[in-house]
């Protein structure tokens, strides 16, 4: 009988063809309609149990819902990033501002070769297998929450998902047990003063300067305030002033990113940020009021679940490798709070190197060989499942 890559490379055309498809219409998060109706379509003829719609516009398909479980929930990302793609490729996204550049567009089209393949092996697999079409990772509090809150974790014992990376090669797997990508939070500064003319300040109070200083102060929360051996991030990433070139506005607006990877170190950053906002404010004669949201948690890879994987990737030809903690955020974390599972790296480089292998760039794109090895991982790690 085939191996599991030798079934999915039979059916790589096809794959290449539904990743070159979802590439050229990318929809961002909470409206993947058109994403999770292929995936919908496709599952339905493979004789699935389909439910379209889960939180929102995800899709839901099933495998042996009759069977006695627990189940193996497999996940796949759908969204789409507010980027103009720059790649200069056939498949090149046609929708202005917006453009599969994280590679969600590859984790759809692996779980549904996964999908076919499993289906291919019904006979072989004694329990549920559950593929979970997930929109809105992009965006905090996105679609893993509102499927958990749905109910559609229930009765899963496992869960496993993956993530493309073009800096680790095709067919490498990179894996990491316990905490492996970082919560992330989202904060947004008021700095409140009073407006004036700019050729006047000193009959203002400049909240611009004062956001200034206070960007260069909150880099001391993880320089000064957290340990060292416990990694951390404060970033401002958006800066928002001003209508005019000569007004010292009233207010100004900074909004930025922290992250943790442990749960200690991530309580204490909104008292902290806020506190060195509002110290920095008051010394300059100004006001200011932090407004933070949670997004999500540390994503814990059990161990048990990261051998499975590594011994999975090994079985079909291919390598672990132990991967550092990430600073990046992944809301697939919320599912590992609830049960057991890993989420992996799977190598999607061709060797090059540029700008193409970054995360969110303008020209992230993937070696789209790779897209054979996720099937075929996925395949393999419910038959290793099956005859355990």
């Amino acid at each position: 009988m085939p191996t599991p890559l030798e079934q999915a490379q039979k059916i790589q055309p096809e794959l290449v063809e539904i990743r070159r498809d979802l590439h050229r219409h990318p929809e961002i998060a909470f409206e993947e309609v058109r994403t999770g109706t292929r995936a919908a379509e496709f599952c339905e003829k493979l004789g699935l149990h389909v439910q379209r719609g889960a939180a929102k516009t995800g899709v839901v398909a099933t495998l042996n819902g009759d069977k006695p479980g627990p189940a193996v929930a497999l996940r796949a990302d759908m969204d789409a990033l507010p980027i103009q793609e720059e790649n200069e490729v056939s498949y090149r996204s046609t929708i202005q501002g917006k453009g599969h550049l994280c590679g969600h567009d590859a984790h759809t089209t692996m779980l549904m070769g996964a999908a076919r393949l499993i289906a291919e092996n019904k006979e072989r697999i004694p329990f549920p297998v559950h593929f979970f079409f997930q929109p809105a990772e992009e965006v905090p509090n996105g679609g893993a929450s509102k499927l958990i809150a749905e109910g559609h974790l229930d009765g899963v014992g496992e869960v496993f998902g993956l993530h493309v990376n073009p800096q680790l090669p095709t067919g490498v797997l990179g894996l990491r047990a316990g905490p492996t990508m970082a919560s992330m939070d989202r904060f947004e500064l008021r700095v409140e003063g009073l407006g004036g003319h700019g050729a006047m300040p000193h009959l203002s109070h400049d909240p611009v300067t004062t956001a200034a200083e206070i960007v260069l102060a909150l880099q001391t929360v993880v320089a000064r305030r957290i340990d060292p051996l416990d990694p951390a991030v404060v970033s401002v990433c958006q800066i928002d002033a001003g209508s005019a070139f000569n007004v010292i506005p009233q207010a100004c607006r900074l909004i930025g990113t922290a992250r943790s990877l442990s749960g200690h170190v991530r309580e204490r950053l909104p008292e902290l940020i806020e506190e060195i906002a509002q110290g920095v404010a008051r010394a300059h004669g100004l006001n200011a009021a932090c407004d933070y949201l949670q997004g999500t948690p540390v994503l814990v890879n059990r161990k048990e679940s990261a051998d499975k994987m590594a011994r999975a990737i090994r079985n079909i030809g291919g390598k672990d490798s132990e991967i550092r903690p990430t600073m990046g955020g992944e809301d697939f974390a919320w599912y590992l709070e609830r049960v057991p599972g890993c989420f992996g790296f799977l190598g999607a480089g061709d060797g090059s190197a540029g700008t193409g292998q970054c995360f969110h760039h303008p020209r992230f794109n993937i070696d789209e060989g790779a897209l054979a090895w996720g099937s075929a991982l996925f395949l393999q790690l419910v038959l290793d499942r099956a005859q355990s």
